[in-house]
């Protein structure tokens, strides 16, 4: 009489359960239904010109190009204005002699190559600020990549478990079915139901999730927030097919970074130079017209003049051993940063491979056979002859295994992503 309760009691039970999780499932997830394809390369090409970042460090760039022509222009000239043998107590400028009148202009000229130099200085600066704007874009390509890949994986997510919903209620009918007759307990009914509650669950936190990368995505092009994205997609065709010593010269190349420290050698070097120049002197140079205020010019006066180095042993000395160690520092740098940069191309590069195999082996082994497998499980769970347990095994297995094909895949194109920005150029550019 009690089983005859229970049997009577249950599909009240997956009439509540399975409609709900059904109606649930059926919600439109509006972001994958549209028609729109979201084109990476578009987004790329939207960043680089909207970006703030990159604005900024464009700006930057521009900034310190119209710094070259200042570096190599003269000091500004003194002008003056001198009146002589004033009488003494009074201020009567008009009282003093014509001659004693004397409007000046004085000029400072740096000798031996100074401005030449500080040019030099500048024109690598300049040259180092265009790098960090090349370094700064190929951050932002990353960046719209990896958000692009995160969105991308997020979607396939929410779609293997909509998959998978829609799998178990179609077992959660049969199983009904075969309660109702007395041909399973019924533990594994209420774990079906339970399993299509929980990934109900997951889809609407996966769904919340997709906002948020949205949003990610979204900053980088500079939109608002909330701005609704088409569908991302991947290729699963595996391009990547570089050999370690052409990433080398690729890197040593082109990399931004290292660029910059060679720029920072280069800069110094100019540096050493300029301060050694420092032990030479500069000219003054001052004309002065006197009687300039008088019918005409009289007499005019003119002065040369030489700066002394005279305190060189605490100054000019000093600047030499400075430039010296700046150099020195620069070119530390650059070799630490170089092994860094290689050692990261080496490590992205085997990351790759890594992932590249482990495409193939979801790709080509494991999802066919789960794929046979879920197959004659289900065809027999029909029949009365499966084992339903190992039916939602197979079906919970075939299910991880595709995520994890999905996630090796936006691993594979992430560490690509990862790679072309640390060698500094879209390797896909690259000829053979």
């Amino acid at each position: 009489m009690i089983i005859q309760m229970r049997k009577k009691g249950l599909p009240i039970l997956l009439r509540i359960i399975i409609p709900l999780s059904f109606t649930f499932y059926c919600l439109p997830f509006s972001f994958a239904q549209q028609a729109e394809i979201l084109k990476l390369d578009k987004l790329i090409e939207e960043a680089l010109k909207n970006n703030p970042d990159l604005i900024a460090a464009k700006k930057r760039w521009e900034a310190s190009l119209v710094r070259i022509p200042q570096s190599k222009s003269l000091d500004n000239p003194n002008l003056s204005l001198s009146f002589m043998k004033i009488q003494k107590g009074t201020l009567k400028l008009d009282r003093t002699m014509p001659e004693d009148r004397i409007l000046s202009i004085s000029q400072m000229f740096p000798l031996f190559g100074k401005l030449s130099l500080r040019r030099k200085i500048a024109l690598v600066e300049s040259q180092m600020f265009a790098a960090e704007f090349k370094n700064k874009e190929l951050e932002i390509i990353d960046e719209v990549k990896n958000a692009y890949y995160e969105l991308f994986l997020n979607y396939k997510e929410i779609e293997l478990k909509q998959e998978s919903l829609k799998l178990l209620e179609e077992i959660a009918k049969i199983a009904e079915a075969k309660y109702i007759v007395g041909e399973i307990p019924q533990e594994e009914v209420l774990k079906i139901n339970l399993e299509i509650a929980r990934l109900s669950n997951d889809i609407t936190n996966l769904k919340q999730e997709n906002k948020a990368k949205q949003a990610r995505l979204n900053s980088l092009l500079n939109r608002q927030p909330e701005d609704i994205l088409g569908t991302p997609v991947l290729e699963e065709t595996l391009s990547f097919d570089k050999d370690i010593d052409t990433l080398y010269r690729l890197t040593l190349e082109n990399q931004p970074e290292l660029l910059i420290f060679s720029y920072a050698i280069e800069k110094n070097k100019y540096a050493k130079s300029l301060a050694k120049r420092s032990f030479f002197p500069d000219l003054m140079t001052e004309i002065g017209l006197r009687g300039f205020t008088s019918v005409g010019i009289g007499p005019w006066d003119l002065m040369l003049a030489f700066t002394v180095p005279f305190w060189f042993w605490t100054k000019q000395r000093y600047e030499i051993k400075e430039a010296i160690f700046n150099l020195e520092e620069a070119e530390a740098a650059y070799k630490a940063m170089k092994n860094k940069i290689l050692l990261e191309v080496k490590d992205l590069a085997t990351k790759i491979e890594v992932a590249k195999n482990k495409i193939k082996l979801y790709k080509e082994n494991l999802i066919p056979i789960l794929e046979a497998s879920i197959e004659s499980s289900l065809a027999g769970f029909r029949s009365g002859k499966g084992d339903f347990m190992m039916l939602l095994d197979t079906e919970r297995m075939l299910i991880e295994t595709k995520m994890s094909y999905y996630q090796v895949l936006v691993e594979y194109n992430m560490n690509l992503a990862d790679l072309e920005r640390t060698v500094g150029i879209q390797l896909s550019e690259v000829k053979k």
